[in-house]
């Protein structure tokens, strides 16, 4: 098969585009420390499995004073577990408990600024449905001048 110089045009082009062209330029990497990057690690850990086999939508979790020291404010606090509460009420969380609460990555954006995936996971409240059920969030935490970490709610 033939093809003309006026058809080869587009193909010459489409190839370029897609092999020819440079690789894109690497995410910078932050410059964090072994020792901040541990220390932020181990708040958000015990931060998350604070969550783990408590209602998220009851008043003990509410009322949790190492939950709320995780946050700027007391409306950024409310804010945040509302957030949590209605997702898991939306996704049908069996008494709207996650009894497992997985940190999957974080990644540091500034040396103060840092966002974490976490994957909330439960049964669901359909007891025939007998498969575990889960919502995955990307928080955002900052630390402050005072040099501790702290969620950043996204509002509802």
């Amino acid at each position: 098969m033939r093809v003309g110089p006026l058809r080869a045009l587009p193909l010459l082009i489409l190839c370029s585009a897609c092999f020819g062209g440079a690789s894109p330029a690497p995410t910078p990497t932050v410059p964090v420390s072994d020792a901040e990057a541990a220390a932020f690690s181990a708040r958000i850990t015990k931060f998350y499995d604070a969550l783990e086999g408590v209602p998220l939508d009851a008043l003990v979790t509410y009322d949790n004073k190492e939950l709320r020291d995780c946050f700027a404010s007391p409306e950024g606090f409310t804010d945040y577990f509302s957030a949590l509460a209605t997702a898991a009420r939306l996704e049908q969380f069996r008494y709207t408990t996650a009894r497992h609460v997985q940190i999957k990555e974080f990644n540091f954006e500034t040396p103060e600024d840092a966002t974490v995936w976490v994957s909330f996971i439960s049964v669901n409240q359909r007891t025939l449905r007998f498969w575990s059920i889960h919502f995955d969030r990307l928080d955002a935490w900052h630390r402050g001048d005072d040099g501790v970490w702290r969620i950043v709610p996204a509002k509802l």
